[in-house]
């Protein structure tokens, strides 16, 4: 897309564009009362003579006319008593009037259902592939959509300028904000989708010319307060001049530079580069090399287990290609739909045209939640499968001591030891139940303070009533959360479950196995800093513990449990303590400036501090001629203009741009005549809003920086802007 195109004779569509969008029109006649509606965007194209390059070019010229309560030209045109009725279908029998195209080939209408009756009736009616057809629409073709009703009745239609892949490429009426608006890439607007029903075929009675590559540009929108033109297409580039809010701009040329997507346009007389992400695309094209933003996919980080899948969630997509940095760990097919087929990590990247964009994948295998599990004759205890690709398949060694259903759920029968198997896919688990006898077996616990009985051990829970401090208890039935043991116990004639972390055991023993409270963690992920250390603590732990790191190069651990960040990345560290396994999910960030980005006064100062790292901060300003930056990372505003100071710390270098403001008054002396106006501007500001002020409204007023002279005397006016207070003395003679 880097080349530059001359300008075509639509840019007299773009002056009558800003200035006569909202124009209204008034007109009296003896069949409708006095109206007044837009009619701005006039029609500036010179037919060809060719109807379907003709009908095409009047639609683009009226890319952006609106509606207002009165009503629109198409409808007063088509009939004065149609001036504020339902649009769409007029502006394509205007377009096709302006056009000189014969009613043989497009019969003039306002009800959209009435017109897909009428091709049908001359043999030029295709219906659209969702709904069974094989036609391919061409450029002229007039598109015929429905609305959540039967698809037998078109509500809406537009006039096909052609296709943009898998998507219309259609000019519309009464469309968007009751405008018309030209479709290159939406969803709604596909060859395949369901509310397109069809294609009206105009016999045109000409063989379609191929257009010529239209000598063109594309408009822009600004849709931020102010916008930096530029010398070159980078951030850091000297400023050119700025674009306020709503301002058009005419771009001929493209690049991607650091993250942005750069249009290379003109403003009062100077030319440079803006950053397009803040505009909105309006129309036309280059080469008919539509605009299409950078792809973004979601999400950016994703963890699958073996066998799953997973379609990524892409925008800005046309024309994408996808590819996995190691299809062996994830592949992923042409339409973006990602695959896990081993345990590691792998890079998926989406490419377009104007772009790429990535989602890094981890991959990890499934696994049985409880490898061993204890339960009572008659009751039951659940297993799961996390990460399973397909359904499970459960089956018991015995029957006669255990059953499993289809869920994962073992119920006891009798006294025992089973294996309980689950498969899926290609994976096979095992978990060894024990069954015990109920309640003739139990444990003895004595409460260590007072807790609470509840009615069951997950989820929301209630209380049953309150236990106190040093309560004996019999609990026939032991269950794990996450930090939590709980045990099944009876206590005022009332059964539930009490936290186990809360109860000292006393004595007795489930098939001669005494009883232990099972260890956790303090936590189960935690974020670190490069360099900085973190105490993982294992709770209710008895015997010797083991620590260890799945990758030592971005974690490693030490045998007290400190774990410290070593580079970017996620990794796991494990506690393995008498026959528990205790994983904690690691993430290590680099360190972060305080802030990355912010606007100052001269002469104001402002500190920035880094979290995360260890040891010195390397502090630089880029241009010290706008703000400095002293060793502890004080910046101090000079002059007016933008800088970027930059952090260093253990390797890793952080930015933050800075933009010094420097509010100067056009004027602090004014001499003016009693009814004489002057108006006041701020430059060098933020090009926020000044508060203007006037210390004598008898002598001047002020309004938005506009000052009045009222009668003789001296008043001062005042404008606050960005903490800044400036003043100009009035004399009014």
């Amino acid at each position: 897309m880097n080349k530059a195109l001359k300008k075509s004779t639509s840019f007299l569509l773009v002056v009558a564009l800003i200035f006569t969008i909202f124009a209204g029109f008034e007109i009296t006649n003896n069949e409708a009362q006095s109206v007044s509606y837009p009619t701005g965007y006039p029609n500036t194209y010179k037919n060809t003579g060719n109807y379907i390059n003709d009908i095409v070019g009047v639609a683009r010229t009226q890319v952006g006319y609106k509606e207002n309560s009165a009503g629109t030209k198409y409808g007063y045109w088509y009939n004065k008593s149609f001036v504020n009725q339902p649009w769409c279908a007029m502006f394509v029998s205007w377009c096709a009037n302006q056009a000189k195209v014969p009613q043989t080939a497009i019969k003039k209408y306002a009800s959209c259902s009435t017109e897909v009756n009428w091709f049908k009736s001359i043999g030029r009616w295709h219906d659209s592939k969702y709904y069974g057809g094989n036609y391919t629409p061409k450029k002229g073709d007039v598109v015929f959509y429905r609305d959540g009703g039967s698809s037998a009745v078109s509500t809406h239609t537009g006039i096909l300028a052609g296709l943009n892949g898998n998507y219309l490429d259609v000019i519309e009426g009464n469309a968007t904000n009751e405008s018309v608006t030209h479709y290159t890439t939406n969803s709604s607007r596909t060859l395949t989708n369901k509310y397109v029903i069809g294609y009206g075929n105009p016999k045109y009675g000409q063989a379609v010319e191929p257009e010529k590559e239209p000598d063109t540009y594309e408009n822009w929108q600004v849709n931020v307060d102010a916008l930096t033109l530029r010398a070159k297409s980078s951030t850091s580039s000297k400023k050119v001049t700025t674009l306020s809010f709503g301002e058009m701009i005419e771009v001929t040329e493209f690049t991607l530079a650091g993250g942005y997507l750069w249009g290379y346009t003109s403003h009062s007389g100077k030319t440079g580069w803006c950053a397009l992400n803040y505009c909105d695309y309006i129309n036309g094209s280059i080469g008919e090399d539509y605009y299409q933003l950078p792809p973004k996919v979601s999400p950016t980080k994703s963890t699958l287990y073996v066998d799953a899948k997973k379609k990524l969630s892409v925008q800005n997509g046309l024309g994408a290609t996808y590819k996995s940095s190691d299809s062996d760990v994830a592949k992923v097919s042409k339409k973006g739909k990602i695959t896990a087929l081993k345990e590691g990590s792998a890079k998926i990247t989406c490419k377009t045209k104007t772009g790429s964009a990535s989602c890094k994948v981890t991959v990890e295998n499934p696994y049985i939640d409880k490898t061993s599990a204890q339960t009572c004759i008659g009751d039951t205890v659940t297993l799961k499968v996390v990460g399973a690709p397909e359904t499970v398949k459960w089956s018991s060694s015995d029957k006669k001591i255990a059953t499993v259903s289809s869920a994962g759920k073992v119920k006891g029968v009798s006294d025992g030891t089973v294996t309980i198997t689950a498969v899926t896919g290609s994976f096979t688990f095992t978990s060894k139940v024990k069954v015990y006898k109920y309640p003739k077996d139990y444990e003895n616990f004595t409460t260590k303070k007072k807790i609470h009985l509840k009615n069951k051990y997950t989820g929301t829970k209630k209380n049953l009533t309150t236990v106190p401090k040093s309560a004996s208890l019999k609990v026939t039935k032991v269950e794990y959360t996450s930090t939590l043991t709980w045990g099944k116990t009876k206590y005022s004639g009332k059964t539930g479950w009490v936290s186990l972390n809360d109860c000292k055991y006393k004595n007795g023993s489930f098939d001669g196995t005494v009883y232990k409270v099972r260890p956790y963690l303090s936590t189960t992920s935690k974020k670190v800093y490069l360099k900085n250390k973190y105490t993982l603590e294992l709770k209710s732990a008895t015997g010797d513990i083991t620590y260890a790191s799945q990758d030592n190069k971005i974690a490693k651990i030490s045998k007290k449990g400190v774990v410290t960040g070593q580079k970017k990345g996620t990794t796991y560290v494990t506690a393995t303590v008498s026959s528990f396994i205790l994983k904690c999910k690691i993430k290590v960030n680099n360190p972060v400036v305080s802030k990355t980005s912010f606007n100052i006064l001269k002469g104001k100062t402002k500190s920035l501090s880094v979290t995360g790292g260890d040891g010195k901060v390397d502090w630089k300003s880029l241009n010290t001629k706008v703000a400095t930056v002293n060793s502890s990372g004080k910046i101090t505003a000079k002059k007016y203009g933008e800088s970027v100071i930059t952090a260093t710390r253990n390797g890793v270098t952080m930015k933050c741009a800075v933009k010094v403001f420097d509010p100067k008054l056009s004027a602090t002396k004014l001499t003016l005549k009693a009814g004489q106006s002057k108006q006041l501007t701020v430059s060098k500001s933020t090009g926020a809003t000044p508060v203007w002020k006037t210390s004598a409204k008898s002598i001047a007023k002020v309004s938005a920086g506009k000052i009045t002279a009222v009668k003789s005397g001296k008043a001062t006016i005042t404008a606050k802007v960005n903490g800044k207070t400036m003043t100009c003395v009035v004399k009014v003679k």
